[in-house]
């Protein structure tokens, strides 16, 4: 099987029969109040510059790299 076996033509066959990626998945769960408050507390400066580190990161690997 290879990624051209899926088309737009031929996947709606395929899920007939339902998701079979959705029904593999596990029952949803929920998180703890505390670890919900935890992440709303990140201020998003704090996030953006963590993006920002990674996306350097990977352009300093993908210089090495060529």
């Amino acid at each position: 099987m290879t990624p051209t076996d899926f088309t737009i033509h031929t996947v709606p066959a395929l899920l007939r029969g339902g998701n079979p990626w959705a029904d593999r998945l596990p029952e949803p769960q929920s998180l703890p109040a505390d670890l919900k408050e935890k992440g709303r507390a990140i201020p998003v400066a704090r996030v953006q510059a963590m993006h920002e580190g990674k996306r350097r990161a990977r352009a300093q690997r993908g210089r090495l790299d060529s």
